[in-house]
């Protein structure tokens, strides 16, 4: 099988241009039903596509093969072919369905929320293309049948189709997955077709040669097309929110296209009419009214499109900002948390280590003081009332302590143990920390009750912060040890030189 999808569809073109090579050694008539011959196949070879392939929406493809058997029925002229009538009901037919066809793969290769971004995508090239065809193909053909409002509405019937199939095939290259290989031929086939449909259409002579081979190739890749193992895959492309390069070409050779063909367009007109010609005012609407309200349609579609693209930014800014302010929030959380106790909002360890390194690194004299308290009967009220209970009185005393040190830093070790950092008077600090600590709490519906015993050290006595710690605790035990409830400070002892020899609790 993976062989077969290698060869298939590389087969059937390089077959099918190979029998368009030697149609071109038969006359007239001859190449009329090779083409016919061929578009049939092409026909064929989708409806094989779809039964190898099994799409899950082949609508577009039955519609490709309904316009291909179209397009191969308005060849079969002569005494055994259709009538004039049934002639333009098929071609009006074939182009009826292809462009149908194209519209249904644009709408399957959209997101829901891009249709809108891809139809005014669609709506700039089917302008744009306007513009340029119109100096060298559809004005001159409706200056030749201005007068004649049947031909000149046939004319323009079809060419709106073909813009249209155009315009879809750009699209769905923007739309759908760009490396889709059934994508790129059909894509190519509209382009060669096109091309061919305006060459012929600015003749006044049958087709030339190059004419024939341009549409039995063309639609030879649409059965190309639909016998590559892509065909079942309607794939979506890059966001249409977004200015890829093809995007951004696509609007730069809009923008440059519309000044550079009413340039051409104007060139015949300042040599004036040629023989057989009408003035120039006889045919100025659709030699240049017609011209301008294109090119004013392209100007505002792209002005439309870059509106879409600069709100587009701005949204995405605006979530953005959004998101950084979030990420910025949720930082201060995340420090919050790893520097705050969760139960009392306090400090914990690490903030009073960090505060501790700072404060003795500064001068002598301007440390301030460190206080370490730890609650006496905490462990029976959590035995006795349980952690709830607990949890409140810390919370309670937390708040007590952090008002009475309000110039300073309180921060809880863990359990009952808290930490005190103030700048002075330490001594009026420790008695009103000793005082709220002792205060009555009434606790699930309980009278709580605790004290305190606290360490008083002076920053200016210690040199690091694992020593300003060990010597507050030693101060913290000596107040136990006094009989709990109290305060003591540590104070270092020196030798008859002033000297450091030991440390001792005052």
């Amino acid at each position: 099988m993976r062989r077969l999808d290698y060869w298939l569809w590389p087969g059937f073109l390089l077959g099918g241009v190979a029998v368009t090579l030697g149609a071109l050694l038969l006359p007239q008539p001859g190449s009329e039903w090779a083409l016919a011959g061929v578009e049939a196949c092409a026909g064929l070879a989708v409806l094989a596509g779809i039964r190898l392939r099994r799409p899950a929406n082949a609508l577009f493809w039955k519609l490709l093969a309904g316009g291909l058997f179209c397009f191969a029925l308005t060849h079969l002229a002569g005494p055994r072919g259709p009538g004039p009538l049934l002639d333009q009901l098929a071609l009006s037919s074939a182009f009826l369905l292809v462009t149908a066809a194209m519209v249904v793969r644009v709408r399957v290769c959209s997101r829901p929320a891009d249709w809108g971004a891809n139809l005014l995508d669609g709506a700039m090239v089917v302008l744009g293309v306007m513009a340029g065809a119109w100096p060298m193909v559809i004005g001159p053909v409706l200056a030749e049948r201005w007068h004649h409002p049947t031909p000149a509405a046939v004319f323009g019937f079809y060419t709106i189709l073909t813009l249209l199939r155009l315009a879809a095939a750009a699209v769905l290259l923007l739309a759908g997955n760009p490396r889709n290989r059934a994508h790129q031929l059909i894509a190519a086939s509209t382009f060669l077709l096109f091309a061919a449909d305006a060459a012929y259409a600015a003749s006044d002579r049958p087709p030339a040669v190059w004419h024939i081979v341009a549409w039995m190739t063309g639609h030879l890749m649409i059965g190309a097309a639909a016998l590559h193992p892509s065909m079942a895959r309607a794939e979506r492309g890059a966001d249409p929110e977004t200015l890829s390069r093809t995007r951004l070409g696509l609007f730069a050779v809009l923008i440059a296209f519309y000044p550079l063909m009413t340039g051409l367009n104007a060139l015949p007109r300042m040599a004036g009419p040629g023989p057989g010609q009408p003035p120039a005012g006889e045919d100025g609407l659709h030699m240049f009214v017609l011209p301008m309200l294109i090119g004013a349609g392209v100007s505002v579609l792209l002005v439309l499109r870059m509106g879409m693209l600069g709100n587009l930014a701005q949204r995405r800014a605006r979530a953005l900002d959004a998101a950084l302010r979030e990420q910025e929030a949720l930082r201060a959380e995340l420090e919050h948390r790893a520097t705050h106790d969760p139960l009392t909002g306090l400090g914990n360890r690490a903030a009073l280590t960090e505060a501790l390194t700072v404060a003795v690194g500064r001068p002598a004299g301007d440390r301030g003081w460190l206080l370490l308290l730890d609650l006496d009967g905490f462990k029976e009220v959590n035995d006795t009332l349980g952690h709830p209970v607990g949890d409140e009185l810390l919370v309670a005393l937390g708040g007590a302590f952090r008002r009475i040190a309000a110039d300073g830093q309180v921060a809880r070790l863990g359990g009952d143990e808290f930490a005190v950092i103030v700048p002075g008077d330490a001594i009026g600090v420790a008695d009103r920390l000793l005082r709220a600590a002792a205060v009555e709490h009434l606790l699930g519906g309980t009278v709580v009750r605790v004290s305190a015993s606290i360490g008083v050290l002076a920053l200016d006595d210690v040199d690091s912060c694992a020593g300003a710690l060990r010597d507050a605790d030693v101060a913290l035990y000596a107040a136990k040890a006094a009989g709990r409830g109290c305060h003591r400070v540590h104070a270092p002892e020196t030798d008859r030189r002033g000297n450091r020899t030991a440390t001792g609790v005052g």
